[in-house]
């Protein structure tokens, strides 16, 4: 994705947690809702891309992984070069450590 010269890239587990937000989203609140929910968590991840050091940075999952809060999620990223991995977005419920071990 593209913006301003800044990019972001989704990790294989990233991609199917948006796959996943959508499908509960639209199984619950309809498809405009989860379209528009998958929209803000779009537009969230261009608006890291161009402000990475926005994230609060997160030393218990890694030394270069930072967190940013959306909606009800948490999206977590890594910084590379002048970009962004988006390594995972996940429910602020859920327990990152069990999620993202393997994903860096």
């Amino acid at each position: 994705m593209t913006d301003n010269a800044a990019l972001y890239h989704l990790s294989v587990h990233a991609k199917q947690d948006l796959i996943q937000i959508r499908h509960y989203s639209k199984l619950n609140w309809g498809e405009i809702k989860a379209q528009r929910y998958l929209n803000i968590l779009k537009q969230t991840l261009s608006f890291l891309a161009l402000n990475p050091a926005l994230g609060k940075k997160r030393i218990e999952l890694g030394d270069d992984v930072f967190s940013f809060p959306c909606e009800s999620h948490i999206i977590y990223y890594i910084k590379h070069h002048s970009n962004i991995v988006i390594l995972a977005a996940l429910h602020k419920r859920m327990v990152p450590k069990n999620h993202l071990s393997n994903e860096r």
